[in-house]
Formats: structure tokens, C-alpha cells, sequence
């Protein structure tokens, strides 16, 4: 702060004694003028203007002018002159009033400048304390700013302040001085760091381009996603050994149907006697298949009682599915409880369920003139959790050939609805297609925790 400014905030904040030292100032060049009366020294008022102007308002600055404008008449060797006098408190009043602004910008600049450092330190607080790490580059790619949680992700244990950060995330120093003339960047990556120990991580970075007078930086925010990567990829291969078994036991209940009939026209044979062997090599054959179909089934059956909250998976369908159904150019309707009951079943797996009849959907809708429309509804009937997939398209016409695998002409060889029907009946659940007379309707059979059945 400088001396101007310390003088001018005493005056605001001392307006009596500020106001008392004006007035003696003018008191004393006033008779100091009379003592002299032949020297001219009535210039000497702007003094105590302009010191108490910052504790004036306009109208006392005008009347402290107009006083000062007066005596420096009264005592002028050339004689009083209305004319000068108009003038000179015209001058005084312009001083006072310069003086009176100068203090409002300083306040005002003051204010300003407070405001910024309190700001500054909450962003100083909010940038240390974030759970995520932060970095700011500069242009030639060195670590400007680093908070706590940036020093331990990449395992500094000083200030990295000035640390080229290539070594450690050299995409950011790519993106950096990538086509500077194409403007600022804002985007997300997904991209692999090092730590300064040499281990290796997942990064996902938020990070934007800016300029600066000395060059283009950088600001990133940096999460360290490799323990939500490994939980990923534990997710999808449990979910993918489960979906095997379920698809493993559907198949094996299918063979077991075959081997069964194989069985009982092979059980009704006399083998003649030129056709031994053949007779011998179709028992074999019979007995193949009872036996892949038993073992089918048991590993089919060597799964634990999954348990899922409905409203979580209902709530990660429709992340999933309402983007779908959009960019089709498919309107849907969401009539969802705001509670719904722990059911029997395994997340992953109805998630596949529900966004498998939500792309069924898609394709009937795709090539539909009319209005194109899905609703997904839930509700309690008997007991039982109803989920029901409705569309407004053509229907399907013969419903009794859905559930069944590899047909003609089905896409990806007729899978879907027989996968999720096994699925939903291995848990106890099922799939059915419910007649309507406009669109289509697949309805989804979940049983409520506490209404637990064995599949």
C-alpha cells in the first residue's frame, strides 16, 4: 500500500479529525493571505481539498470550494471579482471532486484485489484438497502447479514444480504442442502413465489448452483408473463365465432331449449280426452325448444364488439403452418405480438381458413408418417383478418360433432371446412374449429376495 493510499484510507476512517485539519489548514493560509496581503498565495486551498475530500460528499466539496473560493477573493491584491471567484471555486470544486474519485477507484480496486486473493484461496484449497490429481503445464511442458494428490499419484516426494512431465504422461506434452494454430483443446483421454518408481497405471485425463503471453499451457485432471480397470475385467470375465454356463446348460438340456430320444430308438434296435460294429458304434454314440449333456449340465448347475438390487440395474439400463433408442430416432417412455425390490439374479447378466430387448427393439423399429416408440415398464403382479419391454412396431409374427436358437434369417444366428431366456431361468426367472395388438411385448419374470425360488 503507498503513502497515497494509507492517507487516503485514514481520511474515510478518521472523517472528524481529517475534516478539523482542513479547517485549520484554511484558516491558516487565510490569515497568512491577510498578513501578506501584496503576495498571492490562495492556490495554497487546494491543500485541505484535496485532503478531505475522501471524507466529503459532493455537495460539502462544493461548499468547502465555494468557502475557499471566497476568502482567496477576499484577500486578492487585485480585488474581489465575481467572475474569478466562479472560476476559482469551479477549480477547487474539480480538485475536490478528482481527489473524491480517485478515492472511489482505489476503494473499488482494493475491494477488487480482496475478493481475488480470497478467491485465489479457495481455489488454492479446493486444488490441494482434491482427491484428484491436478497438473498445470507450461509451454515447454514442465510441471507448474502439482497438488497432493498429483505428487502421490505419480510418487514425488518433493515439489515438482519445474519436472518435465514427459517421462511420466507424455500424451499431455503431445497434446500441448499439437497444432497450436487449430486454437484451444478440451478433452478426455484414456491413456497409460509412470510413476516416478517405473510402475506403470491407467490415467484417465480432463485436460484443456490455453494461452498465455509467454505460450500455450496446459491444466489437466488425472484419475487413476487401473483398480477400476481390473474391476472391469473381473466383472466381465464373471459375468462371461456365468453367461457360459447358463448358455453351456441351455445346450446341454438340448442334447440331453437328443441323446434321450437317440437312446430309446436305440434301446428298441436287434442288432443284426453282419451289422455288429454299426450297431455298436451308434450305442457309443448315444452314450457320448448323455454324457456331455450330464456334464453340461453340471456345471450348469455349480453357480451360487446371485442376489442384485433392481433399481441400481434399471438405473445403469437406461445410461445404456436411452442413447441407443435416441440415436435411432426411437422415443422412449421410462414408467419406473422410484423403489424397487432386491431380486434373485446376477447384475451383469439382466443388464445383458434388458439391453438385448432394447437393441430387438431397434431393429423392428428401424425400418417403421409409423410412430416409433418403447416403453419399459415395471410393476409387483403375483408375487413377482415384472419388467416389460413394449414396442410400437409390426409385431412379430410367429411367435412361437422366438425362443428357439440358430434360426433362418435371425440376426446373429438367433442367440439373443434364447441366451436371455436362459439366463433369466437359471436364476429362477423368465422370458416370455406376451401377445398384443399393436407392437410387440417381451415381459421379464424376476422373483423378489424374499419370495427367494430355486431355479
Amino acid at each position: 500500500m503507498t503513502r497515497l493510499d494509507r492517507l487516503l484510507v485514514y481520511a474515510e476512517t478518521h472523517r472528524l479529525v481529517v475534516c478539523g485539519i482542513s479547517a485549520a489548514m484554511v484558516a491558516a493560509i487565510a490569515f497568512l493571505d491577510f498578513r501578506f496581503f501584496n503576495v498571492t498565495i490562495g492556490y495554497l486551498y487546494v491543500l485541505p481539498i484535496l485532503l478531505c475530500a475522501a471524507a466529503l460528499n459532493t455537495v460539502l466539496i462544493v461548499a468547502l470550494a465555494m468557502g475557499c473560493a471566497v476568502l482567496q477573493q477576499i484577500f486578492d491584491p487585485a480585488g474581489f471579482s465575481t467572475g474569478r471567484m466562479l472560476v476559482v471555486m469551479l477549480g477547487f470544486a474539480m480538485t475536490g471532486f478528482f481527489a473524491a474519485e480517485v478515492n472511489q477507484r482505489r476503494r473499488l480496486l482494493a475491494d477488487h484485489l480482496l475478493e481475488r486473493r480470497e478467491a485465489d484461496a479457495r481455489v488454492r484449497v479446493l486444488i490441494e484438497t482434491s482427491p484428484l490429481a491436478i497438473l498445470t503445464l507450461d509451454q515447454a511442458g514442465r510441471i507448474v502447479v502439482a497438488n497432493e494428490s498429483a505428487r502421490e499419484l505419480l510418487g514425488f516426494d518433493c515439489e515438482p514444480r519445474g519436472e518435465l512431465v514427459q517421462p511420466y504422461l507424455p500424451i499431455l506434452e503431445r497434446l500441448l504442442h499439437r497444432d497450436r494454430a487449430s486454437g484451444n483443446i478440451r478433452t478426455n483421454v484414456e491413456c497409460s502413465g509412470r510413476r516416478v518408481n517405473g510402475e506403470v497405471f491407467l490415467a484417465h485425463v480432463w485436460l484443456s489448452t490455453y494461452r498465455t503471453s509467454t505460450g500455450p499451457a496446459l491444466a489437466a485432471v488425472i484419475w487413476d483408473a487401473s483398480e477400476n480397470l481390473r474391476d472391469r475385467e473381473d466383472a466381465g470375465l464373471n459375468s462371461m463365465m456365468a453367461t457360459s454356463r447358463v448358455l453351456i446348460g441351455a445346450i446341454s438340456h438340448e442334447i440331453r432331449n437328443l441323446a434321450g430320444a437317440a437312446a430309446a430308438a436305440y434301446a428298441s434296435l436287434k442288432p443284426p449280426a453282419e451289422n455288429g460294429d454299426a450297431h455298436q458304434a451308434l450305442g457309443a454314440l448315444v452314450r457320448g452325448l448323455e454324457k456331455i449333456a450330464s456334464s453340461g449340465l453340471h456345471i450348469s448347475s455349480d453357480r451360487e444364488a446371485g442376489t442384485t438390487d433392481l433399481g441400481t440395474v434399471m438405473d445403469e439400463s437406461r445410461i445404456v439403452i436411452e442413447p441407443l433408442l435416441k440415436e435411432a430416432g426411437i422415443s422412449v417412455v421410462w414408467d419406473i418405480p422410484a423403489t424397487l425390490p432386491l431380486v434373485q439374479g446376477d447384475h451383469h447378466s439382466l443388464l445383458q438381458v434388458f439391453v438385448n430387448l432394447a437393441r430387438n427393439s431397434v431393429r423392428a423399429l428401424e425400418n417403421w413408418s409409423d410412430a416409433r416408440e418403447v416403453r419399459v415398464t415395471t410393476c409387483m403382479e403375483s408375487d413377482v417383478i415384472l419388467v416389460r419391454f413394449r414396442d410400437s412396431g409390426p409385431g412379430v409374427g410367429h411367435p412361437e418360433e422366438l425362443f428357439k436358437a440358430f434360426q433362418p434369417g435371425a440376426h446373429s444366428f438367433g442367440l439373443g432371446l434364447y441366451i436371455s431366456r436362459a439366463i433369466l431361468r437359471a436364476h429362477g426367472g423368465e422370458l416370455r412374449y406376451e401377445p398384443a395388438p399393436h407392437g410387440a411385448c417381451f415381459t421379464v419374470e424376476l422373483w423378489p429376495v424374499e419370495n427367494r425360488v430355486e431355479a
